[in-house]
């Protein structure tokens, strides 16, 4: 599906018609939320890896929780941008502003702020403990 919605990028032509202005903030919005349930279902699988092969723990019970947990946990995240009207254009694509008023020389700092606290940080977070636990698996 993110493939799908990331190739409407290529379509995307970026005026400041309404029409585009809309339409960029929801494959944003889109983008945001189908990268964070990519996100959160390697983290889910790492998890239940590390279970079966550290704690010797069968966690089928659960699958149908990772699957819950990564597709509507987004939903509720992948909003707070519309609070600040942080949807928009960022450079080649549509996703958390880092400019302001589609002026590369002013930089938006709240923009970039949403972009670190909201995407950057957690991935980084996530993938460096979903590397300490692939380490611990194999070894």
């Amino acid at each position: 599906l993110s493939a799908v919605e990331s190739s409407f990028l290529a379509l995307l032509n970026y005026d400041d018609d309404t029409y585009h202005q809309i339409a960029c903030k929801t494959i944003a919005f889109l983008l945001e939320y189908f990268l964070w349930i990519k996100l959160l279902f390697t983290i889910c699988l790492v998890f239940h890896f590390f279970c079966l092969a550290v704690c010797l723990k069968n966690l089928e019970k659960l699958e149908i929780g990772y699957v819950l947990f990564s597709i509507l946990f987004p939903l509720l995240y992948s909003w707070i941008p519309f609070i600040h009207n942080s949807y928009g254009v960022a450079g080649a694509w549509c996703w958390i502003r880092d400019w302001k008023d589609d002026c590369a020389t002013q930089k938006y700092l709240e923009g970039i702020i949403e972009q670190f606290v909201l995407w950057y940080g957690p991935l980084f977070i996530s993938l460096t403990l979903s590397l300490i636990a692939v380490f611990i698996i194999l070894i």
